[in-house]
């Protein structure tokens, strides 16, 4: 008896023990550490991209300025952020309409969209500049309205279980000199009625402040994003976050509001290259290691910062369990935008076995593309 109680004694300590080590108290986390090479014999090949269709900007009913959002329906219905508006696009890429509507009134939005969300039939836009959420159907029809004013968020995460996964920001304290500062994002849960409660879970980015002397005493500061918030679309209770310099991705379970998993894996990181020599930033030495996270059935694909001219970007897959499994070359050659840290790639998403992205060519033109993966 006196032996059983001691070995719950000690799995009661180390069960402490591993709780300490967590960043999010109350649970532990399971660390999936990852060779360099994929458990595959097949990596490292490139897969095929088979066109399904493109839309162009032809100037009937939409004009393409930035676009910089992209979401699509289990129907096959395109949504994409541009600015203010929200344009849809039937599935076979005939355009339908503006889903924004201008104003102050109920469903209305006079801002900028932060955030787009499409969920089963239904779509969600966030802006975070009138700290307003508007969730319409498909035709446009107002459905919920959300206005904030106990609470500021600057994000638009997820919707599930009746939730709204919200994020605010909170820029920790730091000398107002040139360099690389940090700032935290926290998870807050929203019902239906706007009463928000906070989780455990923070997500740390950083950031470059360059201070700005204009003479007599006049200064200005300019910040430059390093890190961002890189997060995969829901696929069943998960979701899967990258938010680090370094390689690492977090599952974040849905049900609970916690992060579940850690993997990452033996990385060769990719140095920073300076571009413009008159750019007085001193930048991190290596490149950000992951820029873009995407699900494509029960696999994870990780986007990385290894990029070649004829091949594409080479893609990390990971199957639910965190495992490395496999490594191809994504032959995607026209959504890398150059030398911008958090931004390397235009937005990308699958749904199904067909990938969408947002491309533009080399007078920055943008077109939506269509593939069907063939891997």
């Amino acid at each position: 008896m006196k032996k059983a109680g001691c070995s719950v004694c000690l799995v009661g300590l180390f069960s402490v023990f591993l709780m300490s080590l967590s960043p999010f108290p109350g649970f532990a986390q399971e660390i999936i550490d990852n060779p360099d090479k994929p458990a595959s014999k097949n990596a490292g090949r490139m897969i095929q991209l088979q066109e399904v269709l493109r839309i162009k900007d032809e100037g009937k009913g939409f004009y393409f300025k930035l676009p910089w959002g992209l979401d699509v329906g289990l129907d096959g219905s395109i949504f994409v952020q541009d600015g203010v508006a929200l344009y849809e696009f039937a599935p076979d890429g005939r355009f339908k309409k503006n889903l924004v509507k201008t104003g102050q009134g109920p469903g209305e939005i006079s801002t900028e969209l932060t955030d787009l969300l499409v969920k089963d039939n239904e779509v969600l836009m966030f802006s975070a500049p009138s700290n307003k959420l508007v969730k319409t159907d498909f035709e446009g029809k107002l459905i919920k309205e959300l206005k904030f004013d106990k609470k500021i968020f600057y994000n638009l995460l997820a919707f599930h279980g009746q939730k709204y996964f919200m994020l605010d920001i909170k820029r920790r304290d730091f000398a107002r000199t040139d360099g690389i500062k940090e700032r935290d994002f926290n998870l807050f849960l929203v019902n239906e009625e706007g009463a928000f409660n906070p989780t455990s879970c923070s997500f740390t980015t950083q950031f470059y402040l360059q201070i700005r002397d204009y003479g007599g005493g006049r200064m200005a500061s300019v910040s430059y994003d390093i890190t961002h918030l890189y997060t995969s679309k829901e696929s069943q209770k998960f979701m899967y976050v990258a938010h680090t310099r370094e390689y690492q991705i977090k599952q974040l379970d849905l049900k609970k509001a916690e992060i579940t998993k850690i993997f990452r894996r033996s990385y060769p990181r990719v140095k920073n290259i300076k571009k413009d020599l008159r750019d007085t930033r001193k930048m991190p030495e290596y490149d950000n290691d992951v820029y873009k996270l995407l699900v494509h059935k029960d696999q994870i694909w990780a986007l990385t910062s290894m990029y070649d001219p004829q091949k594409g970007i080479l893609v990390d897959v990971f199957n639910p369990d965190g495992k490395y499994a496999d490594n191809f070359w994504l032959p995607l050659l026209n959504i890398r935008t150059g030398d911008n840290f958090s931004q390397r790639y235009f937005p990308v998403i699958i749904q199904g076995d067909c990938l969408y992205a947002i491309e533009h060519d080399a007078d920055w033109n943008f077109f939506i593309a269509k593939y069907k993966i063939f891997i």
